[in-house]
């Protein structure tokens, strides 16, 4: 069976680097150019966004291994970062790494396997040309 499923989203530009972002009848949010390439401070950037959706993937993903593997998480917290850096020229994430903090009173060698998991087939990093690695923290 094909499966086809089509997220969208419209915006409308501001003013100088700035623009507001609108997913139909969900939340919208105004975003620019980071401050390092000439935009005002205080709005979220592309630039953050992209690193946002692996590690919201990352979260995601995990939640729904885990759930399919009956481990119960007491607490998953978690900080990512992204690299940017000229590469063959041009600008572009190098690397991106997810750290989480996962609690659990399940069997902890099975949470290190949904990591790696995840690693390898979370849908929105699978989608990147960006290397994207998860150094979790398992208590």
């Amino acid at each position: 069976m094909e499966m086809n499923f089509i997220f969208s989203n419209t915006l409308k530009w501001n003013s100088e680097y700035q623009a507001s972002m609108f997913f139909r009848d969900k939340a919208s949010f105004e975003f620019a150019t980071p401050p390092e390439f000439h935009g005002p401070e205080g709005f979220i950037s592309p630039e953050e966004l992209f690193v946002a959706s692996a590690h919201a993937c990352c979260l995601t993903t995990f939640i729904a291994k885990a759930k399919k593997a009956g481990i119960n998480l007491v607490s998953y917290e978690s900080s990512a970062e992204g690299v940017l850096e000229k590469m063959d020229g041009q600008l572009m994430f190098t690397k991106i790494t997810v750290k989480p903090r996962i609690k659990t009173d399940g069997d902890k060698e099975k949470v290190k396997e949904i990591v790696k998991q995840v690693e390898q087939s979370a849908l929105v990093i699978n989608s990147m040309k960006t290397n994207v690695t998860i150094e979790a923290i398992i208590e």
